[in-house]
């Protein structure tokens, strides 16, 4: 089994781990603790179905290329070969469409059943007593809670600091959120990867802070990170011709990782003369000689003269 199959199974795993929390979820509901947490499940049922078809067609597809080439390793004749992948071809629909008339019936009972609590709630709460105007502003401001929309975090190093300081800022220390809440949200925010870190924790609430120190003991680690960033500078691609995006995009992402490096307590400014070198030699011969030109002093250039917007790349902007 090659690696991008495997990797597609684990893929399908996830699906059910997440149909089977949501299913948990509706089996404990209890509507004092667990209200705010419907929109939550609905989100991530929605988009675990779309997971579940976009694994299914590329699974499907792997595995017509692996009888293809089977068929050939083999050296079938050609009437044989047309029957067997004729037979196969049939035999794989049929369990697909088995599959997915699983997938879909689990996904439409389990969604009209939060969407059917989610009314019941909202018809309660309108038919409720009289809420004081202090009270009422507190229930409106919890019931926006779900809105959050956190960036999605799949495992890879340099992108963890950003996660996680998002992360803390609207989720960890928000005091209105249960901690049944924060691990619902982490969940939600969590692919690949970074999800497997977590996937065996049971959700509850006392598991949350587990899980949070889980992430951090695994992505909190500078030399890690630092070398990320350090890889992603070393990796950017020269630039082939004078291309004013191509230049927008070289400059814009040392910017980013030079940023990201400097906000973790490392010193980039004082890189500036090696920095220079380093985006020098990725720029194309006729960038290059504007940048020399604008750059005529016999001064060693700083790397903060390589903002996105410098008078050389709006020259070849303007040039195009």
């Amino acid at each position: 089994m090659s690696n991008e199959m495997k990797d597609l199974k684990k893929q399908q795993r996830q699906v059910q781990n997440t149909f089977d929390a949501v299913q948990q979820f509706i089996r404990k509901f209890k509507p004092e603790k667990h209200q705010l947490q419907i929109q939550v499940r609905l989100e991530m049922l929605e988009s675990a179905m779309k997971k579940f078809y976009a694994v299914r067609r590329k699974l499907e597809i792997l595995s017509e290329e692996a009888d293809e080439k089977e068929s050939i390793d083999t050296k079938e004749s050609s009437e044989d070969r047309v029957t067997r992948m004729e037979s196969l071809a049939e035999k794989r629909e049929e369990e697909s469409a088995q599959l997915s008339r699983q997938a879909e019936d689990s996904y439409c009972e389990m969604k009209s059943t939060l969407q059917s609590l989610q009314s019941d709630l909202q018809t309660s709460s309108s038919s409720s007593s009289k809420i004081q105007p202090s009270d009422q502003s507190c229930v409106q401001s919890r019931v926006k809670l779900p809105e959050i929309r956190l960036p999605s975090f799949g495992g890879k190093t340099r992108d963890w600091v950003t996660f996680r300081d998002m992360f803390r800022s609207l989720i960890h220390r928000n005091e209105q959120l249960t901690e049944m809440d924060k691990f619902t949200y982490l969940r939600s925010s969590l692919t690949g990867e970074a999800l497997q870190e977590v996937n065996s924790i049971e959700i509850s609430a006392v598991n949350y802070t587990v899980a949070w120190e889980v992430l951090q003991t695994r992505y909190e680690n500078k030399k890690l990170f630092v070398k990320a960033h350090l890889d992603a500078l070393f990796a950017e691609e020269p630039m082939k011709r004078e291309n004013y995006e191509a230049l927008n995009h070289l400059l814009s992402e040392y910017d980013r990782n030079l940023q990201m490096l400097e906000k973790i307590g490392e010193a980039p400014s004082n890189w500036s003369t090696i920095l220079v070198y380093m985006v020098c030699s990725r720029l194309d011969p006729v960038t290059l000689r504007h940048w020399e030109s604008h750059h005529s002093s016999k001064d060693v250039p700083r790397i903060d003269g390589f903002p996105p917007c410098t008078l050389f790349s709006t020259t070849i902007h303007n040039t195009r």
